[in-house]
């Protein structure tokens, strides 16, 4: 049983990154996927948290009330909407702006958390508990979540929603506070979490809305744990939505801000708009990882907007201040490629770029994009090794190498070289010295390296 544990926690191990621009999504995203999945990925949001997940007394998942999600250890909304797993996992797959999923546990109204301390009291939160089997199946089937919300609104028990934080921890889990009352419950949760599982806790959405709609960010204090102001679409436009986190961040120094509710508004331009309103306080969006740089004149002049991995219609453009046919010349990190389109909505022609260009005159490009796709050209290039040409010979490769020589006659020291396992994942990023990388780290395999050669894409494969 622990060896089917470990398997099972090595498959669905994610990394969660810390987003600036959230937003809680709730029958949309399975009830209208022809729609949703594609809007939220390319809207700005850098967090999504599909809201919300019921528990009942004997320990049952439930999500919205409208259908069984997880039941004695086995995830079993298949039944009811057989995309939902993969649909999931692919928010966060590129071309997206989110680098963080949550699901949401309970809400007003809930009996959710009085259920858990019922169950932990009886059962406790060991490998054989409802709630860790349960949890458990969860994981496995959404590898790509990354966080379980606790918006608790009525029962309060310290013990319970800390075990049950401790617990979640232990499987790969990180969690969310979602409070609007009651500040000393959730601010022992976080500590005693924190103090028996460090890091768990890594996040507060306070709600500044509804209930909450007077809570001052600065009048909570969660120590080091960054915390995100919620504001709802209903109260707030996009002005007064800018408006109010400029204040708390400059005032408070609240992280990042999120929106109640796509459900309001999904399917219209209210998704880019709000997530640009939070996006221009915090920055987010990805641009924190910049993958290409676009100005409005040639040679790297006029206003410049940098953008990350992501599809970017016209509108989507605005927001982050490029006009309609008004881009001219454009930067692109190593390691990536944006497709540039005529028309809006990804129409019309296309211009194709992996490298920088100083001006798009010769291209017949010049004030002429409506649409953007930008996408990781080494992560595409590493799946596709077995399909690369046969250059190994410009690179030591034998088994038992500790260190990779460059034959090559241009210099690569301090260019940025990604490394690849046989799966496609990333495992190592180093900058050459004097044509030398030190692989010593590296378990014995077969791996593939990608970086920028004098403006094209180059792939070497090695073995260690």
């Amino acid at each position: 049983m622990k060896q089917l544990i470990y398997i099972c926690l090595l498959s669905c191990i994610v990394q969660s990154a810390l987003a600036n621009s959230g937003i809680y999504a709730g029958g949309p995203v399975y009830k209208n996927r022809s729609y949703s999945i594609s809007e939220l990925k390319g809207s700005g949001y850098t967090c999504v948290v599909v809201w919300t997940i019921h528990i009942d007394a004997g320990g049952n998942f439930n999500f919205n009330a409208e259908f069984p999600l997880v039941q004695n250890g086995t995830y079993v909304g298949a039944g009811s909407y057989p995309n939902f797993a993969s649909d999931i996992a692919s928010l966060k797959s590129a071309p997206t702006t989110i680098n963080r999923l949550e699901f949401c546990l309970s809400a007003w109204g809930s009996s959710t958390f009085a259920n858990i301390r019922n169950l932990i009291n009886a059962q406790g939160t060991g490998a054989t508990s409802i709630l860790y089997r349960n949890f458990q199946a969860l994981k496995c089937t959404f590898p790509a979540v990354d966080a379980i919300g606790f918006d608790d609104e009525s029962t309060y028990d310290v013990s319970s929603a800390t075990a049950l934080a401790v617990m979640l921890g232990g499987l790969g889990f990180k969690v969310s506070l979602v409070p609007y009352t009651a500040a000393s419950f959730w601010t022992s949760v976080a500590a005693n979490t924190n103090n028996q599982r460090p890091g768990t806790v890594d996040r507060v959405d306070l709600q500044c809305y509804a209930g909450g709609a007077g809570n001052n960010p600065c009048n909570w204090n969660f120590g080091n744990i960054p915390v995100y102001a919620g504001l709802w679409d209903q109260e707030k436009t996009t002005s007064q939505v800018q408006s109010q986190l400029t204040t708390w961040r400059n005032n408070c120094g609240v992280d990042g801000g999120f929106m109640w509710l796509y459900d309001d508004f999904d399917n219209t331009t209210g998704t880019e708009a709000y997530a640009a309103a939070i996006n221009n306080v915090f920055g987010g969006g990805g641009v924190n990882n910049p993958a290409a740089t676009f100005y409005k004149d040639c040679n790297y002049t006029g206003y410049a907007v940098t953008l990350a991995v992501g599809s970017y219609t016209l509108s989507q453009l605005i927001s982050y201040g490029i006009l309609n046919d008004d881009i001219s010349s454009l930067t692109v990190q190593p390691g990536y490629s944006v497709t540039l389109y005529w028309d809006d909505n990804f129409a019309g022609a296309t211009l194709s770029k992996t490298a920088s260009d100083g001006c798009l005159v010769d291209d017949g490009w010049n004030d002429k994009v409506s649409s953007i796709r930008i996408n990781s050209a080494s992560v595409t290039s590493a799946a596709r090794v077995q399909n690369m040409p046969a250059t190994d010979n410009a690179i030591s490769s034998m088994p038992g190498q500790q260190e990779i020589k460059f034959f090559e006659g241009s210099n690569l020291a301090g260019i940025p070289v990604r490394i690849y396992d046989i799966k496609g994942q990333q495992v190592m990023t180093v900058r050459p010295i004097s044509n030398r990388i030190n692989i010593s780290s590296l378990t014995p395999g077969v791996y593939v390296m990608v970086y920028m050669q004098q403006g094209k894409l180059a792939t070497r494969r090695f073995v260690k």
